[in-house]
């Protein structure tokens, strides 16, 4: 049954090239995913070792193995590229090279000696379970959800699939002496087999590690004001009821400010320095605050701060230190320095507080602070909350 055989065989590659195209395909979507461009020319590349090792007889034509040799190690570097590259993170390229060298070392010495096949194939497997062993530290160290551990669990399947391997040859009786007794073996074909399976397992797991970071950057998006990177009014709503919720009987400090004078900046230097204006108060914002704080952008120039167990007093303080550190920002400006201030108003809330509620009262607050001179923190005390009767801090 020749063409049954040769059906088989060339499934591997037309699984790589299948996915090599979906991933093709997702890039021309989305020019800007260089990580999976690289992932696709990794499926190409491992292709052309692929099919030589099938159709040509590298110790009759030695030349087809740097062939085979070159698609051996660029495509696995387009692999560690693409997956470093994707989780974010820079690509362990010292040990690759270091074992790119080791196999070129066994590969040279092999052929030098002759009928020593079987040491090219240890060497190409330690070479293929390093890089997967890298690839699946690189997703575990950035892992951010549970795709993540599915995809640093195919990596470490196939570590483990190449380790066997080696063991298989150094404890059996295979005859690995050549490249043609390989062909033949039992050994060859279990190893194609394998390899297909782990390119379907591999390119379905990193389709939803990319389908998974494409929500939430899409998430993001919907949930952050596209200036700032603050959260946007829906998102702080939402986020605010959450955290109060997870940290109830404790109360929350509410906190609204406003820069002073702001048209003026836009009418005096421009929009361009106006968005560095609001860029560079929201990083105080998230500076000044603590981690666990919720910095929103209200719209326009007016910022909102929701900080959980702050009562009055401390919500108060952490106006004022608002307050003052708006007061030293500097932006820098080709003709010197242009300088801010703001007004606050604030409100602790308790459990049963109704945020908006509260909200709307704290914003006339603000609207008090700027009638009263601007630069100033004006509070609203929890008790008289609805009533929006504002006191002096």
């Amino acid at each position: 049954m020749p063409y049954a055989n040769l059906s088989y065989e060339w499934l591997g590659p037309a699984i790589f090239v299948s996915a090599a195209g979906a991933f093709l395909l997702l890039y021309l979507h989305d020019r800007r995913q260089l990580p999976i461009l690289r992932l696709a020319g990794a499926w190409l590349l491992s292709v052309i070792g692929f099919v030589v090792v099938m159709l040509v007889d590298v110790d009759l034509q030695p030349a087809y193995q740097l062939v085979i040799m070159g698609s051996l190690f660029s495509g696995h570097f387009l692999l560690v590229w693409g997956v470093a590259s994707l989780m974010g993170k820079d690509a362990p390229w010292l040990p690759i090279g270091i074992a790119t060298l080791l196999v070129l070392g066994a590969v040279f010495y092999a052929n030098y000696h002759g009928s020593l096949f079987w040491l090219r194939v240890i060497a190409v497997n330690a070479f293929t379970a390093i890089v997967y062993l890298s690839c699946c530290q690189l997703v575990w160290r950035a892992r951010s959800h549970r795709t993540d551990v599915v995809l640093a669990s195919v990596f470490l399947i196939q570590v483990v699939m190449s380790v066997s391997r080696i063991a298989r040859i150094g404890l059996s009786n295979l005859d690995l002496s050549t490249h043609a007794s390989f062909k033949s073996s039992q050994f060859a074909l279990s190893m194609q087999t394998e390899n297909a399976i782990f390119a379907i397992m591999l390119g379905l797991a990193l389709f939803a590690r990319y389908s998974v970071a494409l929500v939430m950057q899409l998430q993001r998006h919907a949930e952050t004001d596209p200036l700032t990177g603050l959260f946007n009014r829906r998102a702080f709503e939402a986020k605010a009821q959450a955290l109060r919720t997870a940290s109830e009987p404790l109360p929350a400090g509410l906190i609204i400010c406003d820069i002073d004078h702001f048209k003026r900046v836009n009418d005096s230097h421009g929009h361009a320095v106006g968005d560095r204006t609001l860029k560079a108060f929201a990083r105080l914002l998230e500076r000044e605050t603590p981690d666990a704080a919720i910095c929103a952008r209200l719209g326009g120039e007016e910022f909102c701060i929701l900080i959980t167990g702050l009562d009055e007093e401390a919500t108060r303080l952490q106006a004022i230190h608002l307050r003052a550190a708006v007061e030293r920002l500097r932006i820098v400006l080709n003709t010197g320095h242009l300088r801010l201030t703001a007004s606050f108003g604030y409100s602790a809330l308790d459990a049963g507080d109704e945020l908006w509620t509260a909200v709307s009262a704290v914003d006339a607050a603000v609207y008090q602070a700027k009638n009263d001179g601007r630069n100033l923190v004006r509070g609203i005390a929890s008790p008289v909350a609805k009533t929006g009767q504002a006191k002096l801090a």
